[in-house]
């Protein structure tokens, strides 16, 4: 059972977890085209409250050349978040026969317990945004990358109190773009558009905490019996109505019709089932 209520400064303190952020820009890049990467903007920017520290305040970071393009990494070890906003930027721009160009991004956000036995993560891929469609877009230009990110706060009382803030993807918002080749080969004749800007976006949600008492009345275990105790009586279901209407052919065709979109419906939701559980990523 999950129990959302208001918290305070002293309990989020009480936080402790070792948080480690992974952006990597899916291209032909390699660390070598990074720059301006080491600065953490907090508060609302523009406004009164809007503070600029050295990154190195919050986390280490470093760069590493994965098989999928040049990987920013974030880590912060016993860390205590302290702001409700952060901002971090950077840039990829034009090298020698290696222009700034990325087909998109992929990202895995973690959070540990202090103990160092369970852990909550994100991951996914973001190849376009949600004003394009599926067409292959190519990130080139001034206009940022904004990736979203919101953090919770979460006690787990069936856990001894476990401690655990659970990332969770929020938002992206893609920044310049080539829709096609004509318009990258523009772009890569335009030393102005010779560089990716990204921002990861970071909201703790610090006003209220999520308790989770205990676990869910139906488990995946109760939840795949129940699924499966459908399946099965769907069949007998079936054999018993179709014993009577066996002398009706007509009716008999109709009711093997409705068992055949039964069944499709009940594998259905299991394939759903099994696939939640192999995606799941909340606590681990």
């Amino acid at each position: 059972m999950h129990n959302v209520r208001a918290t305070n400064g002293p309990e989020l303190a009480s936080f402790i977890n070792d948080m480690e952020f992974n952006i990597t820009t899916v291209s032909s890049m390699s660390c070598a085209n990074l720059r301006n990467l080491g600065n953490l903007v907090t508060g609302n920017p523009g406004s009164i409250d809007e503070r600029v520290v050295s990154l190195s305040s919050l986390a280490n970071y470093t760069c590493y050349n994965s098989s999928t393009g040049p990987t920013v990494v974030f880590k912060c070890i016993n860390c205590k978040v302290h702001h409700d906003r952060m901002y971090i930027s950077w840039q990829f721009v034009d090298l020698p026969n290696n222009p700034a160009a990325a087909v998109g991004f992929e990202f895995k956000l973690t959070s540990i317990d202090i103990a160092k036995k369970h852990t909550s993560f994100v991951s996914g891929t973001l190849k376009n945004g949600s004003d394009f469609n599926d067409s292959p877009v190519t990130f080139r230009g001034n206009i940022s990358n904004i990736l979203k990110f919101n953090l919770f706060p979460r006690i787990y009382h069936n856990l001894h109190e476990l401690k655990l803030i659970q990332p969770l993807f929020h938002e992206f918002l893609p920044g310049s773009v080539s829709r096609n080749t004509n318009e990258l080969r523009v772009s890569l004749e335009n030393s102005a558009d010779g560089l990716i800007n990204t921002t990861l976006f970071i909201n703790f949600l610090s006003d209220y905490v999520v308790e989770i008492d205990r676990e869910n009345i139906l488990g995946p275990g109760k939840c795949l019996l129940c699924l499966l105790y459908i399946q099965a009586m769907s069949l007998q279901l079936f054999y018993l109505v179709f014993g009577f209407l066996s002398s009706h052919p007509l009716y008999s065709a109709q009711i093997a019709h409705l068992f055949f979109l039964c069944n499709i419906g009940v594998s259905s939701l299991l394939d759903t089932f099994f696939h939640s559980l192999v995606s799941s990523s909340d606590l681990l």
